[in-house]
């Protein structure tokens, strides 16, 4: 499978997770073996401010994450422009964020608010294109509401505009994250372009990736919020949670810029919801070092 010129080695794709993506949990997921690496989503405004070694340690990309795709998301062509310049160096592929629903980006008319602005989606998309030697990409919705479900014109606006792949969350703007996910929707999607499309939505495990898969004929699937408990569901195998919880705080030691307690308590607390344990796991936010934090994990028994 390829996007581009990039190879993806597997099907299973980490989602784009504002708050949850940093290095170590997008290095975990790799190494569980997810085959394309989504950083979170980051604004455009900022990115383009900084210069080339603060955009190298904001991103802190490592090379065995790759490939990984840079996630952006504005509505301002010269600003988007100039992220795709600041983070082109470090990025395998470019993705606009097309189905963001925060207030505060909708507002801005970014988001899931350009699935309403086609001509606007057009002209940032092949600003971006043109901007780069990368692949570029996008990731949708279905559509802004039951009433405007556009998912396959955007689709081929998308295509027709560049873009190397696409990926489909398969609910409306208006649904947010509720109510089923309208796979028909995706497999039309899937029908009408030629470039990969990733379907997005519900998928609670390996097999369930697989199932998406074969119900809307997609390329690949997007693992979103269950990674953050699981970032081992790129997989059918048996793991061992501690241990997994272990080398997360091992990479996040090795390679986090922000060596932040607050955090790793945090994906600590994520990942135990399916250890077996009588401890009250909510006690590891109240650790305020991370080498506690590492023997809390370790006197953990499981039962």
């Amino acid at each position: 499978m390829k996007i581009g010129t990039v190879e993806i080695p597997n099907r299973f794709v980490l989602a784009p997770l504002a708050g949850i993506s940093c290095t170590a949990f997008r290095m975990l997921c790799k190494e569980n073996g997810a085959g394309l690496i989504y950083t979170q989503m980051i604004d455009a405004d900022l990115i383009s401010q900084k210069t080339q070694h603060e955009v190298k340690q904001f991103l802190n990309i490592q090379e065995m994450e790759r490939p990984v795709t840079v996630q952006l998301i504005s509505s301002e062509k010269n600003v988007l422009v100039k992220a795709v310049q600041a983070v082109e160096q470090f990025a395998d592929i470019i993705d606009l964020n097309v189905g963001c629903i925060e207030e505060d980006f909708l507002q801005k008319g970014c988001g899931a608010s350009l699935l309403k602005d086609l001509p606007k989606l057009e002209t940032l998309l092949r600003a971006m294109v043109d901007t780069t030697e990368k692949p570029v990409s996008a990731k949708i919705r279905i559509g802004w509401d039951n009433q405007h479900i556009n998912g396959v014109a955007v689709a081929q606006l998308i295509e027709n505009a560049g873009a190397s792949a696409l990926c489909v969350h398969g609910r409306t703007a208006d649904q947010g994250y509720a109510g089923k996910v309208n796979w028909t929707i995706m497999r039309q999607i899937k029908g009408k372009v030629t470039i990969p499309v990733i379907a997005n939505g519900d998928v609670t495990s390996y097999n369930d990736g697989l199932a998406l898969l074969r119900k809307t004929g997609c390329d690949l699937v997007m693992i979103g919020r269950e990674a953050q408990h699981c970032p081992w569901m790129f997989h059918e195998k048996p793991v061992d949670i501690k241990q997994q919880i272990l080398r997360f705080i091992e990479l996040y030691e090795q390679y986090e810029v922000r060596q932040s307690p607050v955090e790793v308590a945090d994906h600590v607390f994520w990942m135990l919801r399916d250890f077996k344990t009588t401890e009250d796991t909510k006690k590891v936010h109240v650790i305020t070092t991370i080498p506690r934090i590492k023997r809390y994990v370790n006197r953990l028994s499981s039962g």
